[in-house]
């Protein structure tokens, strides 16, 4: 397993993407700390990260809040008895255009642009000495731009990935993010049951959460060791 002994946290993990790599954390060895804004919408991700015999310490934040980061990033490491991988997944999307108030505009950065921030640059120094690894999820938009106020976020969420992990990477902690498109989740338009199928994207179907969380998993792993800075992208080769 390539996370055993590794102690993790994922924001935004009561479902899609945020809990796939919850539970397949866990499934290569991780304890794993897992974030919502409610701690009943966690319930699932906790008995199924539970039932493959892994610690899960659920927290109720809302990520906007960027005082409480230190705070919960300190309670992460004490329930788990250390911190060494934080994944930022919490994220919201918006029109796909380039309408909206300045409320939404304040809404959507605050959570996909200024909490990343602030939760990365605080979870690494918590990570020192030993160092550790971030994960940042972004977009494949975070490539295409785009004229809605989402696009412009994971633009940012691929520059600041870069940027802080040039900063961070001589003092052990490692950086790097992944840009999914359009995957099998409630912001693609998904639900269970539903085909994959989608026969305008050149694989012909939708990526999936959990090749989702398996490139994480790399990116958390030692086999990435030498990666720093990087935003992988899984959009079923959507250009």
């Amino acid at each position: 397993m390539r996370l055993e002994g590794r102690k993790a946290l994922v924001t935004g993990a009561s479902r899609g993407i945020g809990k796939a790599i919850s539970i397949e954390f866990a499934r290569e060895g991780a304890e794993v700390a897992v974030t919502a804004r409610t701690l009943e919408a966690l319930r699932e991700t906790r008995d199924e990260v539970e039932s493959l015999g892994r610690t899960c310490h659920a927290m109720a934040w809302d990520v906007r809040d960027v005082g409480s980061v230190r705070e919960r990033l300190e309670e992460a490491r004490e329930a788990l008895d250390g911190l060494d991988i934080v994944v930022n997944n919490a994220g919201v999307h918006h029109l796909p255009d380039a309408q909206g108030t300045e409320e939404d505009w304040d809404y959507v950065m605050d959570t996909n642009v200024k909490a990343v921030w602030f939760i990365t640059e605080e979870a690494a120094r918590v990570m020192l000495p030993d160092g550790g690894a971030i994960v940042n999820i972004g977009s494949d938009y975070g490539f295409r731009g785009g004229n809605s106020i989402y696009g412009v976020s994971k633009w940012g969420v691929r520059g600041m990935t870069r940027g802080l992990a040039q900063n961070w990477a001589g003092r052990g902690v490692r950086i790097n993010g992944i840009g999914p498109g359009p995957v099998a989740t409630e912001m693609s338009n998904w639900h269970q049951g539903d085909s994959l199928a989608r026969p305008g994207l050149p694989l012909g179907r939708l990526t999936t959460p959990e090749e989702v969380a398996r490139v994480a998993v790399f990116l958390a792993s030692e086999d990435a060791s030498a990666v720093i800075g990087e935003m992988i992208v899984l959009n079923s080769g959507n250009s």
